[in-house]
């Protein structure tokens, strides 16, 4: 017992760690062993030996960019000032978190594929148990390092857990943009090639990108998704550590691990809520499924907060993190003073506070005395459980704001449905439209989060941005309690599962997301605190203009706001970059796609995508790295919080509009796909089709890019702002701070170039007969007729049969325009 009784930070946080390590470990442990023992059909038809290869190409493929980018990005974060020690741990914990990704991607398509096999009547009661699985399984991967670094280093373990979360963002944001031009090659030879062009569904076994649209689903539902969780989960535990132990001492520890243990059981207590409804029920027993778990940890955490945390200020247990004096000189003078000598000073000018305020000035040493004073007057238990309640009715606001656009019988889903019946472009039209309201609501709770808590931290920013973070932690706890609607479209959105049931798992995943992303913005938006103590902490410049580049944090700060503006361009090159890939691979996929039903191929060959995504992406990785540093040092160290503003704001609103567009289109396209609107082959369903890729390729590439591509700007903005401060303050040579952002544009620029002359398909008309079956629709006969072979038979005479052929709905289609084309010409010429 003297390991709990003498730990440093309290036998409570001992106990606490203790118990999220051995949860952590369990879940290990049941993922490795429950799917072993799922009693699975080896000769079932999604037994397929090369989903597994190609799982694994793309997962391959993912992890070279890891290491093309992110060794280098450890090796820059080895020369970041501070002790060889330091140094050394924090380059170790980016080395980890860099592992952490690829691993619990890895596991994350061992609980799906552990799922195929499993027979059709069993699959809805397994979507909580393999929800669950999924979802602890990855907090617990970013969880056992958080509870080992804080075991042995107590308080002063933020910066080595900054690093470890920094390191699991990169390795994110590499295998979601791998997973995104994948995605619309996979949907471009599954959709438009086989279901548009030659009307086979897209689970039907004809159609040839069948299996690589399978492939690509379940790698950005189970690897992508693990890997975000990871980044997630380590970037709140180290914000909320790093921001709430200067204002909240020991208990800034205390409410990150709460948190964390609250949300392991959430998504734990998934498992035992059956995801399953009477006919007609289904969605609502499946959002049900999510709400329960939900509600019980958020009220569950807000009430263990204010309980468990004292409610006078000067009760946190200061001493247990080396806070047991003053030290900054604004409030104790020239030499530290104990907290107990100067408590009862403290609350007898807080009783006069605003005596104080006129007194003083805006300066920072008189900022930072009325924020000791205002934080006396502080209640930790009510601030700190009104800001994990926010984080929580913010995220399940935002679940059900997108879940909207996963109804396939809802008020969006129909309204793009039925405006695709006069045309593609006007259904995604409507679908854009519906969706960037859904996403301005959802943003929208950022700004009023924001606001709230402005008001609960008394106007001190520190304690402010550190409730932020813990917000952040609310909603995270939200977003995991929807395991089982995470893992359901994977589960039974496929062929022989009951229409209602996969109606109603079939966009269950967007609000969860949604709610993921929320935390993501909240946790970045956090990351402010150290950029911004920095540069304020820092000393002055030599001239006039370095230092308001330094120390000018005004909105009428051109360093400021040429940082917003790079934070934007940065999501728009990351976007650009993307798309671009999309568009290369989506040709490739098509033409060949295309070929191999011309040649009536029992399947396409698409084994090379892997291989050139590498080359199309690589870009979209190395300028979200490294436009930290081109902030930093080439328009002034006052530019890193715009970048951070701007990478934050502009990829949470891109973010959240492309997630409810795309499933708002693929929703519609199913619903005329079962014969509503004109159903199969008719004109709106062509039109939905091609919004659904369209839509399709925008989520791939931002949508589910946004979360990891905020963290890593964040978080690397906040580890190197010491390195670029130092710099700008030792009398370094502003031309080699320049070098070094022009060095980073340089590399950017070669990779940029690298990618856009790499080899594509030729769409050119050049190529002769060959070109004509792979870019234009089969030509009709005139008759549309078989004549049939003669044959004779002893004693009777020959004759020939004519058979008329049976024209398909595009064939129809075609006969129906001609005639309207053919009666217009003659009413122009009456």
């Amino acid at each position: 017992m003297d390991l709990i009784t003498e730990f440093p930070l309290g036998d409570d946080i001992a106990v606490t760690l203790l118990v999220l390590g051995v949860l952590a470990v369990a879940a290990l442990v049941a993922g490795a062993v429950v799917p072993s023992r799922l009693r699975r059909d080896e000769d079932a038809p999604e037994m397929d030996d090369g989903l597994g290869r190609s799982l694994g190409r793309q997962l391959t493929a993912a992890g070279s960019l890891i290491l093309w980018v992110g060794l280098p990005a450890l090796v820059l974060l080895y020369l970041v000032p501070g002790s060889t020690d330091d140094r050394i741990l924090r380059s170790a914990m980016m080395l980890v978190g860099l592992l952490l990704g690829p691993f619990a991607a890895w596991r994350g398509l061992a609980v799906q594929l552990s799922a195929l096999g499993l027979d059709t009547e069993r699959r809805p009661a397994l979507i909580s148990r393999l929800g669950a699985l999924a979802v602890t399984g990855a907090l617990a991967v970013a969880i056992l390092p958080i509870v080992l670094v804080v075991w042995f280093l107590h308080a002063s373990g933020s910066s080595a857990l900054l690093a470890l979360a920094a390191g699991a963002a990169i390795s994110a944001l590499a295998i979601r943009v791998t997973s995104a031009p994948l995605d619309t090659a996979a949907a471009a030879a599954t959709v438009l090639v086989g279901t548009d062009e030659h009307e086979i569904g897209a689970d039907d076994e004809d159609n040839l990108g069948m299996p690589h649209l399978r492939a690509s689903r379940m790698f950005r539902r189970g690897a992508g998704l693990s890997a975000d969780l990871v980044a997630l989960t380590s970037a709140a535990a180290a914000l909320g550590i790093l921001l709430g132990v200067p204002v909240l001492a020991g208990e800034g520890i205390l409410v990150v691990l709460l948190a964390l243990g609250v949300a392991m059981l959430a998504a734990g207590v998934v498992a035992v809520v059956p995801h399953l409804g009477s006919a007609g029920h289904e969605r609502g027993a499946l959002r049900l499924g999510g709400l329960v778990p939900a509600v019980l940890g958020g009220v569950g955490m807000v009430v263990a907060a204010a309980l468990w945390l004292p409610s006078a200020y000067k009760e946190l247990r200061f001493a247990q993190v080396g806070m047991e004096n003053f030290t900054d000189p604004a409030v104790a003078g020239p030499e530290p003073l104990p907290r107990a000598q100067l408590e009862p000073q403290i609350e007898q000018a807080v009783a006069d506070m605003g005596q104080w305020i006129e007194t003083t000035d805006e300066t920072r040493d008189a900022s930072a005395f009325l924020d000791v004073l205002t934080l006396y007057t502080v209640s930790p238990s009510t601030v700190v459980a009104a800001s994990l309640g926010l984080g929580v009715l913010a995220a399940l606001a935002a679940v059900l704001l997108l879940d909207r656009t996963g109804h396939r019988t809802g008020g969006t889903v129909l309204r793009a449905a039925r405006t695709s019946r006069t045309g593609g472009a006007l259904g995604v039209t409507s679908a854009l439209g519906s969706t960037a309201l859904i996403a301005a609501g959802a943003l929208a709770l950022v700004i009023v989060i924001a606001g709230v808590i402005s008001v609960l931290s008394a106007g001190v920013p520190t304690l402010a941005l550190a409730l932020l973070a813990q917000a952040g932690l609310g909603a995270l706890v939200v977003a995991v309690a929807y395991a089982g609607s995470l893992m359901a479209p994977s589960l039974v959105d496929r062929p022989g599962i009951e229409r209602g049931l996969r109606d109603a798992a079939s966009g269950a995943a967007t609000g969860p997301r949604a709610a993921m992303l929320l935390a993501g913005v909240l946790t970045a938006l956090a990351a402010l605190w150290p950029v911004v103590n920095a540069l304020q902490t820092a000393a002055r410049a030599t001239t006039v203009w370095e230092d308001r580049a330094l120390h000018a944090l005004s909105p009428a700060s051109l360093p400021v706001l040429a940082g917003v503006g790079l934070g934007v361009l940065t999501v728009l090159l990351v976007t650009s970059c993307l798309l671009d890939g999309a568009r290369r691979l989506g040709a490739e996929a098509v033409v060949e796609t295309r070929a191999a039903m011309l040649e009536k191929r029992s399947g396409v060959n698409l084994d090379d995508l892997p291989e050139m995504v590498r080359r199309a992406v690589l870009p979209a990785l190395v300028v979200v790295v490294l436009m930290p540093l081109v902030a930093g040092f080439g328009l002034g160290p006052a530019a890193l919080p715009g970048l951070v503003v701007g990478v934050v704001l502009s990829a949470a609103a891109l973010g959240l509009w492309t997630l409810g567009a795309g499933s708002t289109l693929a929703n519609a396209s199913t619903v005329i796909g079962q014969g509503r609107y004109g159903g199969p082959g008719s004109w709106g369903h062509s039109g939905a089709l091609g919004g659904a890729v369209l839509t399709g390729t925008l989520r791939a590439a931002i949508g589910s890019v946004a979360l990891p591509l905020v963290l890593v700007t964040s978080l690397l903005a906040a580890l190197v702002v010491s390195s670029v401060v130092g710099m700008a303050t030792d009398g370094t040579n502003v031309f080699l701070r320049w070098g070094i952002a022009v060095v980073a544009l340089v590399i950017a620029l070669t990779c940029w170039v690298v990618s856009a002359t790499a080899t594509e398909v030729d769409l050119e008309d050049g190529e002769g007969e060959i070109s004509k079956p792979l870019f234009a629709r089969a030509e009709e006969g005139p008759e549309d007729t078989l004549d049939a072979m003669d044959w004779e038979s002893e004693g009777e005479s020959s004759r020939q049969v004519t058979v008329p052929a049976r024209k398909s709905a595009r064939s129809k289609r075609g006969a129906r325009r001609a005639a309207a084309e053919k009666d217009s010409g003659r009413d122009s010429e009456g």
